[in-house]
């Protein structure tokens, strides 16, 4: 004899975990968001500086984005990529594309822009840079949270 669940058991066992998943990536959600949007956009300002410092200054976000997904993962106990499930994984993608895009932009405007005006407009384009990145991490959370509930 086996004390393999039902299939009742097993899909209660599934939406349990879901529901656990779902109520872990929802805690402490702003200052996750928050502390993202910073490290963004100091990635999207930081090509408006002279070589090697930016580099290091998008070597440095990155090393500050991936030390804070091992905070999130070992706070909540759930390693989540942001690539998974498939409807959260399109919020991501077109944020990355979004991001690559303002990099590139910002590399464009460092060249272009009067250098006396030059931080004034890279302080606007890094606000800018920062409420789109707090939507879109707003908006993959909402997206992840539904796909996990199982309403989308």
């Amino acid at each position: 004899m086996t004390d393999d669940p039902t299939p009742a058991e097993a899909l209660a066992a599934i939406a349990a975990s879901r529901k656990t998943v779902h109520d872990r990536v929802g805690a402490h959600g702003w200052r996750y968001d928050l502390a993202y949007s910073a490290i963004s956009a100091g990635m999207v300002g930081a090509q408006a500086l002279d070589g090697p410092f930016n580099v290091t200054g998008m070597t440095l976000g990155v090393l500050a984005l991936v030390l804070m997904f091992q905070a999130e993962a070992r706070r909540s106990g759930v390693k989540v990529t942001g690539v998974s499930p498939r409807n959260a994984r399109w919020v991501a993608i077109v944020l990355g594309a979004v991001f690559a895009g303002a990099m590139l932009g910002m590399v464009m405007v460092r060249r272009l822009v009067d250098p006396d005006r030059l931080p004034l407009v890279v302080a606007g384009v890094m606000a800018v840079a920062f409420v789109i990145a707090l939507f879109g991490s707003r908006l993959w959370r909402r997206v992840y949270r539904a796909e996990m509930r199982g309403d989308v």
